[in-house]
């Protein structure tokens, strides 16, 4: 198992300097991780690629998560806000050592 996201040091339009359980600081990218989704409407990867959506990346401790930018469905069917993270090992994978 990779480490997992400790704290956001820095988050600029895009890309989130972090450190991890490991104690390492790691870059993350996400203006190439996710340029697919560049211009794609209404995906909410597409919404986090807003500068200042961007900026308001946050950690729970193990990964990297924008709240309230999708929908899931709660037990009762009903569609509630939803965090947009990523898995951990994914943002590992994905960034670089500082």
């Amino acid at each position: 198992m990779n480490p997992r996201v400790k704290e956001i040091l820095s988050a600029e339009p895009f890309v989130i300097t972090s450190l991890w359980t490991d104690g390492k600081v790691r870059v993350t990218d996400f203006g190439k991780f996710l340029a697919e989704y560049r211009g794609s409407g209404k995906s909410p990867f597409a919404k986090i690629l807003q500068p200042d959506i961007f900026i308001q990346a946050k950690t729970d401790e193990r990964t990297i998560l924008w709240g309230d930018m999708t929908e899931m469905e709660d037990y009762d069917g009903k569609l509630i806000p939803a965090p947009l993270d990523f898995c951990p090992d994914v943002l590992f994978q994905n960034s670089t050592p500082a």
